[in-house]
């Protein structure tokens, strides 16, 4: 609970006075005749109002009652007369009151010894007087009653007052704290609130729950318990238990005292002690235990409420908000920095470097299998391992970061490790669950020089992210340093990916077509369609420029989707061409979720014969997953001939021979390359030509490019061959042309 626990530093030059109950009332006798003054205290001796005296104070002109009510301001009533040293001195000094001095709560009984003689309305309404009347008809019980209704105007109006600056106190104090956002300055404050508003001076301790009850998870991993209470602020006289929680203070009358109420969930009080529950809707408890009873007033409790209840949500609103900043720079797995931790604190790293600053981008090796076959559990723990890895080599020289999945930051400052050393560092083994583990990792390395370059940790990362990129192309395991052909390679991709997806919107791409040929009868049994790029601006751009580019981008599903349509149109426009045609397929398109949708999608666009349109599938495509072999189901049942290409290349099942609706077989080029001086390749053509034969499949190999070949070929009773010895790719013009 560190992150919540601070002390409160008592503000030794500030004395709150303690609240005092006033004993009698003030009445002031503002009367030039001597013998009023002494007739009024006779009537009224012994007389009390809301059991409390009354004190007469006295003046002998209005000029005197002005300097004594100036002197006396809590006076409640003043029994003032109208003519004095001169006619209308008791209504020049009622204006004074109300005009000078300001005093709007005291009330003013106009008296006057000249029956008859009566102010005018408008003059009782301008002066605020409270009540006329002559000196004959004030008998003791007249008397009583007007400074007795008098003094409870007052009383009245001294309360709405002490309401309303004490809601205002409230909510300014209140607002005070609402605009701290940290949890510490928001508990050390609420204290000294508290006595200023209620002018007090205790000593407190001040306990809140370890975390809002429905809301964010502490962020103390270690701990189990949930319900808790941690002492977070404390004045001097309990700093001794600041920080632990109410549970293991069992020496203490106050830890008691706050237990309780957080037990009976209401406020408690005693001689000594006094403690103020708090709470939220949303679940939230916590508790103020201070020195000394309160002995509030009724104004003073409901006041105390709803200063309670406001910092009861204020803190709450501080937690959440402690809780959401933690959040925003750091990873909530690993406790590492998060991207926008390790950008905002790479500053640090800068101050330290003398020379250059290096910057590593470590990616786990093949960690979305790990996920795939132990589960995410054990996947958090692996990078748990990792994280403590690094902690334990680069935490004191460095800053690392969790950017995200598994991939790490670690900005270093003057160091000589390149990305080898930390590929040797990071795959070094560790035990997880009792056994030896060892992980494959890949580093992107980006280095600024200061001599020469403005330190830009945004661009740093760029530049490892782009090293680390072509690492996992090129040299995975190991690694790769930025280098500034690196950041042009990356922007000519990215050209060319624009390119690509403007070139599809207008049509830019075409087919050609290789045909497959039969070794014996030398005539054109097929074509295989392939996708060709004439740029408007570069010309003729390779497949080989293009097509991986769409793989990685995820362009392959509309690439394969123009490459089908295009066929079909092909078939549909010439007629003449009656042999098939074979469409590729990747084998990102065959796991997409629409692919058989938008198929017939584009079957319905056309009239195309089925028949017509073979479909080519890579085996690698159905290795991956049953949606494969699903979709390869639904393509037959379609009408579409089916043909599994490149078998033999990569991770080869004969099931597949036995279990899938397949029409024809390509043999992979690699095998045709060898045969010719390799004994081996031959004996495994030929044991897979002979069981495609016997299980009365098409085939077709590929990769026919001399005459040595073809007859190798022929020997082993192959028939159909597609390759360069024959046709390269032409155009649909030169199919024609050639009737072939």
């Amino acid at each position: 609970m560190n992150d919540f626990m601070i002390n409160i530093i008592d503000d030794e030059d500030t004395q709150a006075s303690s609240h005092e109950e006033g004993k009698v009332w003030k009445i002031a006798i503002i009367d030039d005749e001597v013998g009023v003054h002494d007739v009024t205290r006779l009537a009224m001796s012994g007389a009390k109002v809301q059991g409390m005296k009354l004190n007469f104070i006295s003046a002998y002109s209005g000029k005197e009652g002005f300097k004594l009510l100036q002197d006396n301001p809590d006076c409640a009533a003043v029994l003032l007369d109208v003519v004095m040293e001169s006619s209308d001195a008791g209504l020049l000094l009622a204006d004074r009151i109300r005009t000078e001095l300001k005093y709007e709560n005291l009330q003013i009984i106009l008296r006057t010894g000249q029956p008859g003689y009566s102010p005018e309305e408008e003059i009782i309404n301008r002066y605020e007087i409270n009540d006329y009347k002559t000196k004959s008809e004030l008998t003791r019980d007249k008397l009583y009653t007007s400074i007795a209704t008098a003094i409870r105007s007052y009383s009245h109006l001294v309360a709405l007052d002490e309401s309303k600056a004490g809601l205002e106190n409230v909510i300014g104090a209140s607002a005070s704290l609402m605009k701290e956002r940290s949890v510490h300055k928001f508990a050390s404050g609420v204290l000294q609130q508290i006595n200023a508003l209620f002018h007090l001076s205790a000593q407190g301790m001040f306990c809140v729950s370890q975390r809002p009850l429905k809301g964010p998870h502490d962020f103390d991993h270690t701990r189990t318990k949930t319900n808790s209470f941690y002492v977070v602020a404390a004045s001097d006289l309990y700093n001794q238990y600041y920080g632990k929680d109410l549970q293991e203070i069992t020496d203490n009358e106050a830890s008691r005292l706050a237990l309780q109420a957080l037990t009976e969930k209401r406020n408690i009080d005693n001689d000594r002690l006094c403690s103020i529950y708090l709470s939220t809707p949303s679940g939230w408890e916590g508790v103020v235990v201070m020195d000394g009873a309160l002995n509030l007033n009724d104004i003073d409790e409901e006041l105390l409420k709803l200063f309670c209840l406001n910092v009861s949500l204020g803190l709450e609103n501080a937690k959440f908000f402690t809780h959401l900043n933690h959040a925003a720079f750091y990873d909530a797995l690993t406790g590492l920095y998060n991207r926008v931790g390790f950008i905002d604190n790479a500053v640090d790293i800068y101050r330290r470097s003398k020379h250059k600053i290096t910057l590593f981008i470590i990616d786990i090796d093949y960690f979305h299998e790990i996920i795939e076959s132990l589960g995410f559990e054990f996947g958090n723990k692996v990078l748990n391992a990792m994280t403590s890895a690094l902690n334990r080599g680069f935490a004191s020289s460095g800053i690392l970061s969790r950017l995200h999945s598994d991939v790490f930051a670690l900005l270093l400052p003057d160091t000589d490790w390149d990305f080898r050393d930390l590929t040797r560092e990071c795959s070094k083994p560790f035990l997880l669950e009792g056994n030896s583990l060892r992980l494959g990792v890949t580093v992107g390395e980006a280095e600024c020089d200061l001599a020469v370059e403005r330190f830009d940790v945004e661009q740093l990362l760029r530049h490892a992210e782009i090293a680390l990129k072509v690492a996992k192309e090129h040299q995975r395991g190991v690694g790769q340093i930025f280098e500034p052909k690196l950041e042009d390679d990356k922007r000519a991709h990215l050209d060319l990916l624009a390119d690509l997806r403007n070139g599809l919107a207008k049509h830019e791409l075409f087919l050609l077509l290789q045909p497959k040929v039969s070794m014996t009868t030398q005539a054109v049994v097929g074509y295989e369609a392939l996708i060709r790029w004439n740029h408007p601006i570069k010309g003729i751009i390779s497949p080989n420029a293009f097509i991986p580019i769409a793989e990685q981008s995820g362009l392959y599903f509309d690439l394969d989707m123009y490459v089908f349509r295009k066929s079909l149109e092909m078939i549909e426009n010439y007629p003449q061409i009656t042999k098939p045609i074979s469409v590729n397929f990747s084998a990102n398109s065959l796991h997409h979720c629409d692919f058989i949708d938008e198929l017939k999608v584009i079957i319905n666009e056309t009239a195309a014969d089925l028949s017509r349109v073979e479909i080519e599938i890579t085996e690698n495509a159905l290795v991956r997953s049953d949606m494969a072999i699903q979709h390869l189901k639904e393509l037959k049942e379609l009408g579409f001939i089916l043909c599994l290409d490149d078998f033999g290349a990569g991770y080869s099942s004969l099931s597949y021979l036995l279990k899938l609706p397949l029409d024809v077989i390509k043999i992979d080029r690699s095998f045709v390359s060898y045969i010719c001086r390799d004994p081996k390749a031959l004996a495994v053509l030929s044991a897979m030509l002979k069981i495609c034969q016997d299980l009365d499949m098409r085939v077709v190999v590929e990769g026919v490019e001399t005459q040595e070949q073809v007859d190798l070929l022929l020997k082993l009773n192959a028939d159909v061959a597609q390759g360069f010895f024959y046709f390269k790719p032409i155009t649909i013009e030169e199919v024609l042309e050639k009737a072939l």
